[in-house]
């Protein structure tokens, strides 16, 4: 690459650091209950949709199904993507693409030890989702999916970053 060229980019990434990051997620639903995963990151608990970041030359689907698989070692047929939303923080740009999933009922998640962000999972009330530090916080959108039984349109909620309270 020539010079002008390598100087272009260094001054492109100057102005623009932050690379937007894709991550899919299921709602994967027993009852009128759903299943979160709680996270132990930069010396915070919160609670997300299980899922991960979209690796290259990898569909969503694919994608979805290795992230539950490595997580929670949950095989999941995955369904329709039910809801968008992006989080433009100071320091990152994430777009996550939430779609609705099914496990058997009998199928039990089990958490990868290997992984130091995960602390737990658990099967939570719909009605508790509002109460507790979910994040993207996005808990009035995925019970109106949930009570429509995903049969309405894509929701696609824009930027939904808040800044934590420290």
């Amino acid at each position: 690459m020539s010079t002008s060229l390598v100087s272009l980019a260094s001054l492109v990434n100057a102005f623009n650091p932050v690379t937007p990051q894709l991550r899919v997620a299921a709602i994967i639903v027993r009852g009128t209950q759903i299943l979160l995963v709680e996270h132990r990151k930069r010396g915070e608990h919160y609670w997300v949709l299980p899922g991960g970041r979209l690796e290259g030359l990898e569909t969503l689907e694919a994608a979805l199904r290795r992230e539950l698989n490595e997580e929670l070692s949950l095989d999941a047929r995955v369904g329709q993507l039910v809801l968008v939303s992006e989080m433009l923080a100071p320091d990152r740009h994430v777009v996550n693409l939430m779609f609705h999933a099914e496990i058997g009922e009998e199928a039990e998640p089990r958490l990868d030890p290997a992984d130091p962000v995960l602390a737990g999972w658990q099967w939570v009330s719909t009605d508790q989702l509002p109460r507790l530090d979910f994040r993207p916080p996005i808990a009035d959108a995925v019970r109106a999916v949930i009570a429509e039984k995903f049969s309405g349109p894509v929701r696609v909620l824009g930027d939904t970053w808040k800044p934590q309270p420290r």
